[in-house]
């Protein structure tokens, strides 16, 4: 019995498995999926707005929206400049939600800046109210 001669990987095939080797291996750690390997610090409300004030009157002036949120902000006036009570979102949440605005359709911010019925992009939804019958113990 002999054996077949043996044969060496070409480039491509090497290749590949090192494409399908980074897939694999290069993953991001358990402590840092969703943060980006950024510290958990809170993000500055003043700061937040303002620059959340700068993305909306921005967009408002792309989109050619001109809701009273958007006439506002065309005349410098800052709308919230706190969180919620109780509501700590971190930085890294605060970066995430002025880059969806900026990559939001001029449709969708439309209804950012809404004179009726607005809404929250999920992104910007730090800390949504709890369902009053939730219990202490619900998430």
């Amino acid at each position: 019995m002999s054996r077949a001669p043996r044969r060496s990987a070409s480039s491509a095939e090497l290749a590949r498995l090192a494409v399908v080797l980074m897939f694999f291996v290069a993953a991001p750690t358990a402590g840092d999926i969703g943060s980006c390997g950024q510290s958990a610090d809170d993000l500055d409300a003043l700061k937040f707005f303002a620059a959340k004030g700068g993305t909306d009157k921005k967009r408002c002036d792309e989109c050619e929206l001109h809701t009273a949120v958007c006439e506002e902000l065309r005349q410098g006036k800052v709308r919230t400049i706190a969180f919620a009570d109780g509501c700590f979102p971190l930085v890294h949440d605060g970066e995430v939600c002025l880059d969806a605005l900026l990559a939001a359709s001029c449709d969708d911010y439309a209804s950012y800046v809404a004179d009726q019925g607005a809404i929250v992009p999920t992104e910007c939804n730090f800390c949504p109210p709890r369902d009053a019958g939730a219990g202490a113990g619900d998430p």
